[in-house]
Formats: C-alpha cells, sequence, structure tokens
C-alpha cells in the first residue's frame, strides 16, 4: 500500500495559510515536523491556531487515522512506548471487538518550537457512538492502562460520576491522553450537549464557578453559532478548572453570513485580532491537481489515474470548528481548528 506522506500533503495546503494566521517561523516548525513523521494513509489532518491578537504563535498539528488503519513504524518511533503501544493498539483495531467501540484515532503534536526528532504525539480516541456509556468506562480504563497511565480511584470516580450525569442524549465521545504535556489527567468530549444543560451538568460532576461568568456566556455563543454541543472537560484526581466550548457552523462560510456575525463578535471581545478573522475566512476551498501538477502527492496517481473517469481527485479545506477555552478568573480564548485532507469524490454528486 502507497501510503501518504504529511510532507506532501503540507505542501498542497501550505500557500493557503496566510502570515497572519501562521507565521513563517511556523510554518517552518510545521514543515519539519511533516517531513519526521511516518507515513500514515491518513484521510484527516488540520492546525490548531491561537486566534487572539497577543496569543502564542504556537500552532498544533493533528492528523486523524482511518478506521482500523494498522500501522509499521519505523524502528527509532518504536523505541518509545507511546508509539509502540499505539502501533500495538492498532493491531487490535482490525479485529471485531476493537472496531465496534472505537471509531477513530487522532494524534496532535504541540509545535512552539522546532520539533523533536521523535515527536510525541496527544492520543484522541473516539468512540462509536452506538456504544453503551457504561462500556466507554471499561473501555478508557483499558486503554489508559495499555498506555500505562496511572489510574487512580479518584480518577476512576470522576469519570464515573461525568458519565453517569450525562443528561438524557448527551454521550461522551472522544478521550485525550495529553503525554506530550505535564499532566496525568485525561480529557473527555461530551457530545450532543444541550446549552441550556452544560451549566447543571457540570455543577453535578464537581466542577465549581466562583465567577459566575459562563451563565451569561453559554447562551451568547449558542444564539451565535448552529451547535454549541461539545464540551471538553479534562478529568484527573479533580475535576479540572479549564474547559472547551466547541462552535460549529453546519455549513462554509460562503454559504453562512453568520460566521461572519459570530467572528465580529470575536474581535469585539478581544478574542480574534480582525487580521486573523479575515485570514481564516480566507482558508476554506479546494485544489485539484490541474492547479499546480508540482504539487500533486505522485502516490495519488495510480488512485487518479483508476478512478479517473468515476471520481475526483480533490484536496478540500475547511473550517471544523471554533474551541472557546473557559476558566474563572482567566480571560477568554479562542482557537481556530482548520482542517484539510483528500477525497475521490464521484462524478456527478
Amino acid at each position: 500500500m502507497n501510503y501518504s506522506s504529511m510532507e506532501d500533503y503540507l505542501k498542497v495546503v501550505a500557500s493557503h495559510l496566510h502570515s497572519d494566521l501562521i507565521s513563517p517561523q511556523a510554518l517552518s516548525h510545521l514543515q519539519t515536523l511533516a517531513k519526521i513523521l511516518p507515513s500514515f494513509s491518513y484521510y484527516y489532518a488540520g492546525f490548531e491556531c491561537r486566534l487572539g491578537a497577543n496569543s502564542s504563535p504556537a500552532v498544533d498539528l493533528f492528523v486523524y487515522l482511518p478506521h482500523q488503519q494498522r500501522l509499521n513504524l519505523p524502528a527509532p518511533f518504536l523505541t518509545h512506548p507511546v508509539w509502540q503501544t499505539l502501533q500495538e493498539l492498532c493491531c487490535e483495531w482490525v479485529k471485531p471487538t476493537l472496531s465496534k467501540q472505537l471509531k477513530d484515532i487522532g494524534l496532535e503534536f504541540d509545535v512552539d518550537g522546532p520539533p523533536s526528532q521523535l515527536p510525541i504525539p496527544i492520543l484522541f480516541f473516539e468512540f462509536n457512538r452506538k456504544m453503551d456509556q457504561d462500556k466507554i468506562f471499561v473501555l478508557i480504563e483499558t486503554i489508559l492502562k495499555q498506555f500505562n497511565r496511572p489510574f487512580s480511584k479518584k480518577l476512576a470516580l470522576n469519570l464515573q460520576r461525568c458519565i453517569h450525569e450525562l443528561p438524557e442524549g448527551a454521550r461522551i465521545i472522544h478521550l485525550g491522553i495529553m503525554f506530550s504535556r505535564p499532566t496525568e489527567a485525561v480529557r473527555i468530549v461530551v457530545e450532543d450537549i444541550q446549552p441550556e444543560q452544560i451549566l447543571e451538568y457540570l455543577s453535578q460532576i464537581g466542577w465549581f464557578d466562583p465567577t459566575g461568568r459562563l451563565k451569561t456566556i453559554v447562551p451568547t455563543l449558542s444564539d451565535l453559532v448552529d451547535r454549541l454541543s461539545f464540551l471538553d472537560i479534562d478529568v484527573g484526581e479533580t475535576i479540572h478548572a479549564k474547559i472547551g466550548l466547541e462552535c460549529f457552523f453546519a455549513k462554509p462560510p460562503k454559504d453562512e453570513a453568520r460566521w461572519s456575525l459570530f467572528f465580529d463578535y470575536l474581535v469585539e471581545k478581544g478574542l480574534c485580532s480582525a487580521a486573523k478573522r479575515d485570514a481564516i475566512m480566507m482558508w476554506p476551498g479546494s485544489f485539484q491537481k490541474d492547479t499546480d501538477p508540482a504539487l500533486w502527492p505522485t502516490h495519488l496517481n495510480w488512485g487518479d489515474a483508476f478512478l479517473g473517469d468515476k471520481a475526483v481527485s480533490v484536496f478540500f479545506r475547511r473550517i471544523s470548528h471554533i474551541k472557546i477555552v473557559y476558566q474563572p478568573d482567566v480571560p477568554l480564548e479562542a482557537k481556530g481548528y482548520l482542517g484539510f485532507g483528500h477525497r475521490w469524490l464521484e462524478r456527478g454528486v
């Protein structure tokens, strides 16, 4: 199988990364990381950008492995237990038991300077949506122990509380293990929680906001976007104070005028600079081989030739979502998630 190189993928989209959003130095660090990373069968990738005028220039890279992706990592990567365990887990992923439970695996790399020759990712595991929430607790415990992460009684009790207090219709959809950061907490992402349920749910799991600011922020954001239905929570010995509110629109900016209204709000509140607003709004689009053949990844040529009369080969760029990071007594922060990937789209669709 011909695997894709992140270096090749990055070349296709790099010219669309405005310097107001990703500085030349940050782009250089991303390009260096892309050369180091093993070739996977990438199906989706993107960048996490801080949007404030005075925010850190660091830009994180995230990539997703396709469902039931086997890995064959190079020897240097297998010297680190995280990569070694990930490869072992992916070998299990092709088997029916785990494949019915685990939909996707994502890798996120913090890029706040020149990357290490052996970069260690944050891992995100996406659970199948039909999976029973009590079974998700067992799977979380299994994954953490497989990666030799602490699983204390307090952590277990906090995770169980997060599951048992879920409002009807809501579910835990992601587990994040932050190997590259100095924390033993894990991140859970709650999906399909309604905005009016967020405050009560957080209170029930032991989260505390002495300022009370969140009760005005949630309805404001909810009125500005299509969906405010993903809630990020860091869980350890305690429920950590910092949470994430993920904001989505169903349509891209060219088809949805409210994107502009939302970004105008972020600029007005000092969460996004005007320059970064303009740059991120320019990101969505597509790229085909005839746009610039020299940039087209060579590993796609066989598939392009085979599917040429049946499908169109396209690189797409999209704004995935905007995350608002909230922490009591700390100024709000906004982060933009810019996705990209390659698809063969059936002609006439």
